[in-house]
């Protein structure tokens, strides 16, 4: 008996040993959740809390409600020559290939075109005329433009106008019950300032990304014909957004932009991103709506930065930057106001321009004929002389004219026509015996003023206004010269003989 009730406490204690080695685990996964769970309670009331201090958030959201209504996109079509074999071997010297060939080809042959389609960004900036920023790279040579409002609303462009040396454009549409946004003052822009970009990045209209202002006065394309003092900023920027703006905590536009920087052909979006800051865009577009086009200053001289070493050599004062002139075209402004090779410039109408790009810019946004003063340093003295800038020469920005897919100019696109350099081999196409100069009309869009004035695909185009031209440059050149309602006048002649007076009137211009 005695041993019986002995055993009973042993079997009650084994047995709530094993029950405590059972269930051990789930009780204490119970009372971890229990302490989990209040530590994110109070996690949660904490936020709550928090998000009364929060001031980003609403910020962001009023600035987004403000500027979204003047960010629209911008959609274009273009009409592209579909290349053919022919056109590909003739890339090629007849030294490439074992042996000699050629596609035939009929004469006259019409050129295939196709529609390509684009999508990109811009802003309203003037919406009581119907002004929109956007990019170069956006619009130029389209021969259509559309643009879509924030609400749907959808207009054709009456008028596209752009620079490509800044990637700047201007698209004008009527000034419909339109809302804008405005350009504000890049140069108080600072880095580490907030930012967001709004655009269609991927077709996904009405976008806002967040971001801050990396840093100031980039020079990304290492090309003479450029002219960029690009803002950094590490919002996300992705194709389809160029065109858009960036703007700052006031909602003001600082930048419209234009380009990002991946690591491959395939990368998107790498958290660095460019816009052409806003006072650069005020002095372009402004020129654009009053003269059609960009007139850039200019002092004739070729220069190179300075580093520290030579610096010291030249006896400029510690701290002190520049440019220093390496070669002073002849009969130039610079040379007749007295400049002279290895001046370093340092200043230029009040601007610093403590590198090469800096005083390219500063010099460009003066308009010709502006007497300003140039402070250099010569043989280590500091000295300052009054230039008279001159307009920057044709040569050295024809190559910047808007190319379709051979070398036809936008100004003669969108007259309705493709030209083309009058080469012998051309002439013998389109049936001419005699020789002949001018350029050859390659294409008459249909539809077109210049189709409804007889223009036909083979006429050579030997004077326009009464000047001879020989070159599809010098044709651009007087065409970009004329007023806006100055009319077109063309003298052309046909392989069957004879010439013909053609007036286009550039308010009609396709």
């Amino acid at each position: 008996m005695k041993s019986a009730r002995s055993i009973i406490p042993m079997t009650l204690l084994v047995g709530a040993v094993g029950l405590g080695i059972l269930l051990g685990p789930i009780l204490a996964e119970r009372i971890a959740y229990a302490v989990e769970r209040g530590q994110t309670e109070a996690s949660r009331e904490g936020l709550a809390a928090l998000s009364q201090t929060d001031r980003l958030s609403p910020l962001f959201r009023a600035v987004a409600k403000a500027v979204k209504p003047a960010v629209v996109v911008v959609r274009v079509t273009k009409e592209t020559r579909q290349p053919d074999a022919g056109d590909y071997l003739d890339r090629f010297d007849d030294n490439d290939f074992p042996f000699r060939f050629r596609i035939p080809r009929r004469r006259n042959q019409p050129k295939q075109y196709y529609r390509q389609e684009g999508m990109g960004s811009g802003v309203i900036v003037d919406s009581a005329n119907g002004y929109i920023v956007t990019n170069h790279h956006v619009v130029g040579g389209a021969d259509d433009v559309e643009v879509i409002l924030h609400n749907g609303r959808k207009y054709d462009a009456q008028w596209v106008r752009s620079d490509p040396q800044s990637d700047v454009a201007v698209v004008k549409i009527e000034p419909d019950d339109l809302i804008g946004a405005p350009l504000g003052d890049s140069d108080q822009v600072e880095v580490g300032d907030w930012v967001l970009a709004i655009g269609a990045p991927h077709r996904l209209p009405q976008t806002v990304t967040a971001g801050i202002i990396s840093a100031r006065g980039r020079y990304i394309l290492r090309d003479p014909g450029m002219y960029q003092d690009l803002i950094q900023t590490d919002a996300s920027i992705n194709r389809g957004n160029s065109g858009g703006p960036l703007v700052n905590t006031k909602g003001e536009v600082v930048g419209i932009n234009n380009m990002i920087a991946v690591s491959s052909a395939f990368s998107g979006n790498e958290g660095i991103g460019f816009a052409v800051p806003s006072n650069m865009v005020k002095e372009i577009m402004g020129q654009l709506i009053d003269e059609g086009k960009v007139v850039r200053g200019y002092l004739g001289v070729l220069i190179q930065d300075v580093d520290p070493a030579q610096a010291e050599s030249m006896g400029l004062p510690e701290g002190v930057k520049g440019a220093v002139v390496i070669t002073v075209t002849e009969d130039s402004p610079a040379a007749k106001a007295g400049l002279k090779i290895e001046d370093v410039i340092v200043r230029v109408n009040g601007k610093e321009t403590s590198n090469v790009n800096d005083l390219r810019n500063v010099v460009a946004s003066i308009r010709p004929e502006t007497t300003v003063d140039v402070v250099i340093y010569r043989d280590g003295k500091k000295m300052t002389l009054p230039v008279e800038t001159g307009k920057q020469p044709a040569e050295m920005t024809a190559r910047w004219r808007e190319q379709g897919d051979e070398k036809e100019g936008l100004a003669a696109r969108k007259l309705g026509i493709d030209l083309a350099e009058l080469t012998k081999d051309l002439a013998e196409k389109y049936g001419y015996d005699d020789p002949i100069e001018g350029v050859a009309i390659d294409w008459v869009k249909e539809g077109s003023q210049a189709q409804q004035k007889r223009l036909r695909q083979g006429m050579v185009i030997t004077h326009i206004q009464g000047k001879k031209v020989n070159s599809v440059d010098e044709f651009e050149e007087v065409l970009s010269d004329l007023e806006e309602d100055q009319e077109v006048r063309l003298r052309v002649t046909m392989p069957t003989g004879g010439a013909r007076l053609i007036f286009l009137d550039q308010l009609k211009m396709d």
